[in-house]
């Protein structure tokens, strides 16, 4: 049985074997968290995916009779949080359900409008006995219906989606997991799903400015216990745009020669003592590239022309990339074509669209490139080196 504090019970669900959400390849699976605060009052917080319903009930039942929670808290209505909802409402039968009114709406909408609900707005605390809980409305933050839930007697804030990973572990909590792994799911989870939605998340680190944390417990992943400020010191740096002297490369090749660019470039990048990373399309997801690009300052995308348009799987990326508007970047485009270009114009008009501040580039040649258009393609990886020594 896991306990964050006494009388507090993790009542979720791991997930091992996920590697899709909405199109973020989640490599190490996710968690659906779930909490149980037993106290002269009882209380749920949030559900589950719906497969792992009967995982929670069980796992509820295991520590009192499910007709005893007095409450369940909503804190977000998207599917993954809230699939188990019928068979929880079954089992708790006795429950008052406590969501925002956006919330409510949206439960609605996904399970049927004969479910029952108190909006915060008409009860913004609990009073469970030694403990309470406070709501919090975090609109956007991800969803218009989002909040969290703070408990002051125990300095522990129940998250909802901020802070979490999509990462399957036996332990629950960040003293348990390999610190670099977590920080590596954690915000490729941010470059991901908030990146976005960045002034929302701002605003809602702003709120918990002087809030004592002592805990997070946030909807997907690991508790953090040892040092939630941690978390909050790498938030504060992705909500500003905070960039590594760091490149990216991403390309997808039909004969190899945008990969000979790609690689050119790249070389010439790392001449200059500045990180860099290269992606081929054809292997790497977009969540990875994506993952990469978060602290980067430059991006560089390269494209075949196919039938006078980009190459799918670069349209694909753009597309993505584009929902997700990195900040504070400069970025390229680059290619090759064979008897007609009009590829890189494109990826240029797209990258711009996704807010890049764009570097002029001559590179863009017929067929294979030869030697000296390889030179020209380094030569310019260089260029872009010293503008991100010089940024």
């Amino acid at each position: 049985m896991v306990q964050l504090r006494e009388g507090i019970h993790w009542v979720g669900a791991v997930d091992w074997s996920v590697r899709s959400f909405h199109g973020y390849i989640t490599h190490r699976g996710s968690s659906y968290n779930s909490y149980l605060v037993v106290d002269e009052k009882v209380a749920l917080i949030d559900f589950v995916k719906a497969p792992f319903a009967e995982e929670q009930v069980t796992k509820i039942s295991e520590i009192i009779d499910p007709k005893r929670v007095d409450y369940i808290v909503a804190n977000h209505a998207e599917p993954d949080h809230s699939g188990s909802i019928r068979m929880v409402l079954e089992a708790c039968s006795n429950a008052e359900l406590v969501a925002t009114e956006r919330c409510m709406n949206t439960l609605w909408k996904y399970y049927g409008g004969d479910i029952k609900a108190t909006p915060i707005e008409k009860k913004p605390s609990l009073k469970l006995g030694k403990r309470s809980l406070s709501f919090v409305p975090v609109p956007m933050a991800h969803w218009p219906d989002s909040m969290v839930s703070y408990m002051p007697e125990e300095k522990l804030l129940f998250s909802n989606d901020a802070f979490g990973q999509h990462l399957a572990s036996s332990g629950r909590f960040d003293d348990e997991v390999d610190a670099a792994e977590l920080m590596q799911e954690a915000s490729t989870y941010y470059a991901n799903i908030l990146m976005p939605l960045w002034r929302s998340v701002s605003r809602a680190l702003k709120a918990l400015e002087g809030v004592p944390l002592e805990m997070i417990a946030p909807s997907h992943g690991i508790i953090w216990r040892k040092d939630p400020g941690k978390i909050l010191k790498a938030y504060q740096g992705w909500v500003a745009g905070e960039t590594k002297k760091k490149a990216v490369v991403v390309y997808d090749t039909m004969w190899g020669s945008t990969q000979l660019l790609a690689r050119a470039i790249a070389d010439g990048v790392a001449s200059k003592g500045v990180e860099v990373k290269v992606h081929n399309l054809g292997a790497s997801p977009n969540s990875d590239v994506i993952a990469d690009i978060l602290d980067a300052k430059a991006i560089l995308v390269g494209s075949p022309t196919l039938n006078n348009h980009i190459f799918p799987t670069i349209g694909g990326f753009l597309a993505y990339m584009r929902g997700l508007k990195p900040m504070n970047k400069i970025g390229a485009a680059f290619g090759s074509y064979g008897w007609a270009g009009g590829a890189k114009k494109i990826v240029e008009a797209e990258m711009q669209a996704a807010g890049i501040q764009m570097v002029e580039s001559d590179i863009d040649f017929v067929f294979h490139p030869n030697g000296d258009e390889v030179k020209r393609a380094h030569a310019f990886g260089q260029g872009i080196a010293e503008k991100i020594l010089g940024a």
